[in-house]
């Protein structure tokens, strides 16, 4: 009899174990059909005639229905245990976003700590094969304390700079390749920078005239709306969204460190007549940009890169979000950091009470700054872009000294990727 209570002790530890909290696909819970199948075996036990004391012996009948309930405990086990490994899965995939989260977060800090933090300087995308200016640049970096390079993924004129495995990209025929993962890692590590992705998001002119249907509509030619050669995607619009964000998932892969997304905004018009998904409302356009920006980082963090987005300098002023979708605070809840291009040329007569404000680049660029961390922005978030170009070596110093005296992050832009040596503090050997 030991052993009958042995073998009635010994199913019910074996199946209890995977039955709790569980429940088929009727909606039935299988702790009940652990409960039902203990009591037929302990009835099939108690029926059973036993000719020795170590032999049990069962009818042709109970050995059927043993058979069956061992059937049903196999597919019951297999299930929980697929359960199991699908919840496993999915924690899994979820420490691991963490995890890389981390880990990106850890690389900037530490270049935060080690190096005062981001120091860097725009590098034209198509120039990266261009080996006078190549020359130029490994020099800076070696030289001087610039510890980062930003370089176009995506470009102004609609261009993928890498091998894309896109549908998209495939159709538009938009490749122009300037380098692959094994090149950008190289360059990485023999420079030891910390790289930034820029990716060029709601303006393509090649996006806009192959998908009319994403584009932004100009109602009086029933086209795709141009400014000044620039074409706009429709920042509500799932198939260029999907588009833009697809290709920082494969730039991020490559080994960017970080994606940042310009042109990250409605066109800059006051143009009437332009048709959009959504009704071209403030709270439209706030919605559109900060939920593609605040999935992107979702999904790109999670990856290990982290997520930036550049903004005109004058968002640091106004408290509306300027026709554009451009609302500082909001805008820098969705971004590990935001780039307000705080270029002095840029600001019109009178601004900050200067009458040339490109002749004031220390005084312009402390004022514009002051605003954004006076409204309540973190300074850690506040990495701006500051003036490479139409000013001379003391110019772009003052702007460089502006943001280090507010002991911010800074990057320097120049759209023909030419700097000086002498821009930047030399290192200490």
């Amino acid at each position: 009899m030991n052993r009958v209570i042995f073998f009635i002790a010994f199913i019910i530890l074996l199946i209890v174990p995977f039955s709790i909290n569980s429940v088929n696909d009727d909606g039935v819970s299988y702790f009940e059909i652990v409960k039902k199948l203990k009591n037929e075996i302990i009835s099939i036990v108690v029926k059973t005639e036993i000719t020795s004391p170590n032999e049990l012996v069962f009818n042709e009948e109970d050995r059927l229905l043993l058979n069956k309930k061992s059937k049903e405990f196999r597919i019951i086990e297999a299930k929980n245990l697929e359960n199991l490994i699908t919840i496993y899965a999915s924690e899994a995939t979820s420490n691991n976003k963490n995890i890389n989260t981390y880990l990106a977060k850890f690389e900037w800090r530490s270049l935060k700590e080690n190096e005062g933090g981001v120091k860097g300087i725009y590098l034209n995308g198509y120039d990266f094969t261009n080996s006078e200016k190549m020359d130029s640049i490994s020099t800076i970096l070696s030289e001087t304390k610039v510890n980062t390079i930003v370089l176009d993924v995506k470009t102004d004129n609609g261009h993928i700079l890498y091998d894309s495995n896109l549908q998209e990209v495939n159709e538009l025929n938009n490749k122009r390749v300037k380098y692959d993962q094994s090149l950008l890692l190289e360059f990485k590590k023999e420079f030891n920078i910390y790289l930034i992705g820029r990716v060029v998001a709601f303006q393509d002119p090649y996006f806009a005239k192959n998908f009319k249907n994403s584009s932004v509509i100009d109602a009086t030619t029933n086209s795709p709306y141009s400014q000044n050669g620039q074409y706009f995607l429709d920042p509500g619009d799932k198939k260029a969204r999907d588009y833009v964000l697809n290709v920082a998932i494969e730039a991020c892969s490559l080994g960017f460190d970080e994606i940042q997304f310009d042109y990250i905004r409605y066109p800059d018009t006051n143009k009437k007549d332009l048709n959009y998904q959504n009704e071209n409302t403030y709270e439209n356009r706030i919605e559109n940009i900060n939920s593609f920006l605040r999935f992107s980082r979702d999904i790109l963090n999670g990856m290990g890169c982290l997520v930036s987005a550049d903004i005109f300098g004058y968002v640091l002023q106004t408290k509306a979000d300027n026709g554009i979708g451009q609302h500082l605070e909001t805008i820098a809840e969705t971004v590990d950091f935001i780039s307000p291009m705080v270029y002095p040329s840029h600001y019109s007569k009178g601004s900050f009470g200067y009458q040339d404000p490109n002749n004031f680049p220390y005084e312009v660029v402390s004022a514009a700054l002051n605003d954004g961390i006076n409204r309540g922005i973190e300074e850690e978030k506040i990495r701006p872009f500051l003036q490479g170009f139409w000013h001379d070596t003391q110019d772009v110093q003052l702007n460089i000294k502006a943001a280090e005296n507010k002991n911010l992050d800074w990057i320097i832009w120049n759209n023909s990727s030419q700097y000086e040596v002498e821009y930047f503090t030399k290192i200490e050997s």
